[in-house]
């Protein structure tokens, strides 16, 4: 477990350090998205009656490294784009559409499940950028270390019996390896 947050925290830096150096051109929107859908979904998980650190501990880890890689894309980023589109700002009303049903429902599994969705949603203008660009604008290694940490967490999710923790982990596990395909496509066409 420790060694999954080190791994996290390692993968949080080196993103960092690339988008410093200009090596790559992260999408703002995705980043603020993410940081949005993926605390609230570490607050309604934390609200349920079964909650553990270790059993869904892709969220935890995810908290912590949205946070500092959205500060880093924000003071550490050259040429970000700050504007949202309109499917991004419909993104947003859709994390505070859950935010409102979860404080009037208490209904914590469902709004939790609900993120996920969004969070799906939210890689949706990376995947998009990606799919257009001449270039790769993301760390292939990084998102590689990010899909095997993935992978880790899904079975600590299974072995703990965490079921937001599996839905958690394997929706990361999707969305990460559609990255990594769209990465491959353009590293393949270069």
């Amino acid at each position: 477990m420790g060694v999954g947050v080190l791994v996290g925290l390692s993968i949080c830096g080196y993103y960092s350090f690339l988008i410093y150096t200009e090596k790559i051109h992260p999408v703002f929107a995705t980043w603020f998205l993410f940081g949005v859908a993926v605390s609230l979904s570490f607050k309604t998980y934390w609200s349920t009656a079964k909650h553990s650190f270790v059993g869904n501990i892709g969220n935890t880890i995810d908290f912590f490294s949205t946070l500092i890689i959205l500060f880093s894309v924000v003071f550490l980023g050259k040429n970000t784009r700050f504007n949202f589109t309109i499917f991004e700002i419909w993104c947003l009303i859709a994390c505070g559409v859950v935010l409102v049903f979860w404080k009037i429902s208490k209904q914590h599994v469902i709004s939790n499940l609900c993120l996920q969705i969004v969070i799906t949603v939210a890689y949706f203008p990376t995947f998009e950028t990606l799919w257009y660009a001449k270039e790769n604008t993301e760390p292939f290694l990084g998102w590689t270390v990010s899909l095997l940490l993935s992978v880790v967490c899904v079975i600590i999710a299974i072995v703990r019996k965490d079921f937001l923790g599996i839905i958690y982990s394997s929706r990361g596990f999707v969305s990460i390896s559609i990255m990594l395909i769209l990465m491959l496509r353009i590293i393949l066409r270069n």
